[in-house]
This record gives C-alpha cells, structure tokens and sequence, in this order.
C-alpha cells in the first residue's frame, strides 16, 4: 500500500501485492489474535496515560477510535494534523466561501491550483474532474513548476524562480485595477478570472505552506469584496477530511482532542507526538493506508492497520487489520468535507477490521 490514493485505487483494482499472510505481533513474535489483544489489554491497564495517532483510515475506524479514546480517556489526533492547522488558522483568520466537489466539477469554469510545488500532486484532483482535455486546457492554472509535457495540458506559470507571494498579490492588484497587458506574464491567470461565471481556487494544504496558505486565503478574501471566487481545499489521500468531521461531529472541535472527566479539550499546538512522546507512555498508531509510515515511537507502541507493515518488529504489538478499498468496503470523506469517496471490497482475507479490533480490546 502506499501513501498516494491514486497508486492506492491501482493498487486496489488487482489487490497485487496485498499480504494475506501476515499474522498478529508480541515484540516481533507471531501469536494469534486472542493473544494480541490480551497483551494489548495488559499494556493499557500498566500505562498511565495513552495516545492514539496515525488515523488514516476510513470513517468507521475513525468513528470506533474516537469511541475508544473517550472511554479510555485518551488524546487523539491525525498524523496530518499540520495540515488540520494550517487550514484552520488561515479559515478562521479570513474566512472563505467554500465550495463543494461536486459544484466546482459541475459549476466552475475556472480554476487557479496553488499550495504545491509541483503540478503533479493535483494529478489525481484533475482526474476526478473528468473534464474533457480542451476544458481542462481552457479552464486550469498552475502558479508553480512542473514537467515539460504538463505545459501542454495545463496553462502554468512558472513561479518556481519568481515570488509566489509576490505573484498572487501582482494578481489582486491587476484585478482590482482591471489593467493587465498581454505581455504580462499572469495575463492568462488575471483575464481569466475577469472573464468567468464561476472562478474557484484549489488549494493544496500541506505541513510546510502556512504561509502561503495565510496569502491564499487573503487574496480570496480580498478578492471576494468585488470578484466572488470560491476555495476548494485539497487535503490529499489519508481521509483527513473524514477525521475532521468525524471529531467535529463527536466533540465540536476539528482534530488534536483530549478526552477527560470533564469533557474533551482541544489543543492543537500541544496534543502532537512529537511532543506527547516525552510525557505519554502509550501511543496506538492506526493506519491503513500506509506501509511506511513516519511514527514518533513512544515508550510502549501498538500498531493497528496495514497487512504490509515494513516494520512490524518496532512495536511492542502488531496486529494486521483489513484495509477498505482491498479487503473491505468502506467510506472516505472528500475535501470539501461534504462528499464521499467509495471504496470497494475487492477480495476475502483471514483479517478483522479496526472496528472489531478496537471494540474486542475495549471487551476484554
């Protein structure tokens, strides 16, 4: 499995390379099920205080892990929660008119892609779209670098050597004044925008851009007192829309929630593993979608999710769980925080979902 949904779904179309053999772990010693979760059940009762991160599932595991962390009394987060940050910082600064997926594939007819380095990681996003190669020609924008044949199927400017700071703010200035000059190089980008019903702004959200995230979200509120243009925020493939609604649903708050007596807090800039690592004994990593994941290892670690684990003997116990989309049907959210994405059961394997994982340990 990897980290990418689009690899993911290919992935999924022939179930290749799905291990249906790996098997239970205590330290790097196969046993079966009953006996993980004893040890599991042993481990929690000997700890003084539990996190569970990873997350990357489908929305029934995330729903089942927030039951568990609220009995447990635990905190809870993504391993994105970089992203859940930065979009919540800019949304709460500036606001925004959000638009779903289905309108922006139906309704937009343009569409100005920001927040990544390199085209290629709104592949899959354009793909979804299905729009037909001349509309796609017509109507994408790229503000960054990329391979020379993705400048014949989308309309780029390089700004890969430029400020891109500087660029969407050349922009704003331009459409307010309604001055451009076809020899400018964001001609394209600002006449554009002038001449559309439905103009929106993709934004990739990742760990490393709140910067530009912060500039993204001013130019649309700034904008938007003349010019209405919408904000699609692009999370990518680890269902952390799923886990934002899924939080938002059970506690109020979006993500990094510590369940107490009183009630769950939410503190974002402090439930992260790289901090909670020094002070809690137990993390419970949960991930699916990935074989490889970057974990900050705790004193004691579980891991429950992916049958390809490459690293099974790190933690204390293992327990391979069936993956939607393989061995499993399930439900993922999509950025816009209002659609779904479908994942198919494709074959049978000997595995438990995290649901009946989770629900047998608080069981015992």
């Amino acid at each position: 499995m990897t980290k990418d949904l689009h690899m993911l779904k290919q992935k999924n179309k022939k179930a290749d390379n799905y291990s249906l053999k790996s098997s239970p772990m205590i330290k790097g010693k196969a046993v079966n099920l009953n006996e993980a979760i004893s040890e599991i059940t042993k481990i929690l009762k000997a700890s003084s205080s539990t996190h569970i991160d990873g997350m990357d599932c489908d929305v029934s595991a995330i729903d089942t892990a927030l039951r568990f962390a609220e009995k447990k009394k635990c905190s809870i987060n993504h391993k994105s929660y970089e992203k859940i940050n930065n979009l919540y910082i800019a949304f709460q600064k500036f606001g925004g008119s959000l638009v779903s997926f289905n309108e922006l594939k139906n309704r937009s007819d343009f569409i100005l892609l920001l927040g990544g380095d390199d085209i290629s990681v709104f592949h899959e996003f354009v793909e979804k779209l299905k729009w037909n190669k001349n509309k796609v020609k017509k109507s994408i924008f790229f503000m960054g670098s990329g391979k020379a044949k993705d400048k014949t199927v989308y309309n780029m400017v390089d700004s890969k050597n430029e400020n891109i700071f500087h660029d969407i703010n050349s922009i704003y200035v331009k459409l307010n004044e309604k001055k451009i000059n076809k020899e400018d190089r964001l001609y394209k980008i600002i006449s554009s925008i002038l001449n559309s019903k439905y103009p929106t702004v993709v934004v990739n959200i990742n760990e490393h851009n709140l910067a530009l995230m912060l500039c993204i979200y001013d130019f649309v509120y700034s904008v938007n007192k003349s010019i209405r243009l919408k904000i699609f925020n692009f999370f990518g493939s680890d269902n952390v829309s799923g886990f934002i609604n899924a939080c938002v649903t059970k506690t109020g708050f979006p993500n990094a929630v510590i369940f107490t007596e009183k009630g769950p807090e939410y503190e974002p800039y402090q439930i992260k593993s790289s901090i909670l690592k020094e002070n809690i004994e137990l993390q419970m990593y949960i991930s699916n979608f990935e074989n490889n994941p970057k974990i900050d290892y705790f004193k004691k670690n579980i891991f429950i999710g992916n049958p390809n684990l490459k690293k099974k003997n790190s933690f204390d116990v293992y327990i391979p769980s069936q993956t939607p989309g393989v061995d499993k049907n399930g439900i993922m959210v999509h950025s816009d925080g209002l659609s779904i994405i479908k994942l198919n059961k494709l074959i049978d394997s000997p595995y438990k979902s995290v649901e009946e994982i989770l629900t047998k340990v608080l069981g015992s």
